[in-house]
């Protein structure tokens, strides 16, 4: 279950505090012509590729284009929100076992309805879980495991996204890559709020659960079909009414994030590729929206025998 522990503080960021959905399509088509968005940001004499990736993708499903793939082998340093390796599962294994658990006495039994309950255990079960194992997590953990199971009940520990690969393409070809935040911060996103509001927003998420499919897969076709407006205008409708979720989830990491993306700009005659979640990219407060308000020349990379489209700068 190691890489399901993993997409914990990936997944609640934006599931349970009904921000997004994560990504589970199996049930669904996928679509024939996959082209994800790329982006490309001009520094000088240096250039940073800007991609969104999907957390959680299909199992086998090929995402990559020719565009990112030359991105991918013109880059010398990959940027990404979290590591995931070793020290990365351990340190969240730790502040699961400190920050995860009810109080002894304490059962989400108690917490939810019998109907709630019954809900929350049906899930787990039918996704080859034991209900009791789970029966005494916080009700944020809760949330994820429930959410996880609805959305991944037949390949829960198997759950890799697009920036999984790009991080296995950085490890075999031996590039250097960095960090923008530590498991213990994203999982810190998971725990703010006090308890009544996490029991609500677990309560809340059990009986959003059919919604999810829709929403999934509405961002998913977004995703694959490199539809960005219509990606950012759906996160807009699924955080509508929710602007300190927003600004908590999204909107302050970004501007966190624009140094060390200025960083890499600055680097003379280099080349980097920046990955993170899709719902950074675009949108008023968005990493594009940044990068155009510090005047960088910012253009979406095209397919072959297209012309680049400019975002910004020279030639916008």
């Amino acid at each position: 279950m190691g890489r399901l522990r993993i997409y914990i503080g990936r997944f609640l960021g934006v599931a349970v505090l009904l921000a997004l959905p994560t990504m589970s399509i199996a049930e669904n088509a996928l679509p024939s012509h996959v082209t994800p968005a790329l982006w490309r940001v001009h520094g000088g004499t240096s250039t940073v590729y800007l991609f969104g990736s999907l957390h959680i993708l299909p199992p086998g499903y090929h995402w990559t284009t020719p565009e990112i793939e030359h991105a991918m082998s013109a880059s010398d340093l990959f940027i990404f929100e979290v590591p995931v390796d070793e020290a990365a599962l351990q340190d969240q294994k730790a502040f699961i076992v400190e920050h995860g658990l009810l109080p002894p006495k304490q059962s989400l039994r108690t917490l939810l309805s019998a109907n709630e309950f019954q809900t929350y255990s049906a899930v787990l079960r039918r996704a080859g879980l034991k209900p009791e194992h789970f029966e005494h997590y916080r009700p944020w953990l809760a949330a994820v495991m429930v959410g996880l199971a609805y959305l991944h009940r037949d390949d829960l520990v198997s759950l890799k996204g697009a920036d999984d690969d790009l991080m296995v393409y950085a490890r075999d070809h031996e590039k250097k890559s960095i960090y923008l935040e530590s498991i213990r911060e994203q999982m810190e996103l998971l725990t703010n709020g006090d308890d009544n509001g996490h029991v609500k927003a677990l309560k809340n998420l059990i009986l959003s659960l059919p919604q999810s499919r829709t929403q999934e897969k509405e961002l998913f076709e977004s995703w694959s079909s490199g539809d960005a407006k219509h990606f950012a205008a759906l996160l807009d409708g699924y955080f509508k009414g929710r602007p300190q979720a927003r600004e908590f989830l999204v909107d302050r990491r970004n501007r966190d994030w624009l140094r060390p993306l200025k960083e890499a700009l600055a680097q003379p005659n280099s080349t980097a590729i920046m990955t993170v979640g899709a719902a950074h990219i675009g949108g008023e407060k968005g990493l594009l929206a940044l990068l155009c308000g510090e005047g960088y020349d910012v253009e979406r990379v095209a397919e072959p025998g297209a012309a680049a489209a400019k975002v910004c700068g020279a030639g916008a």
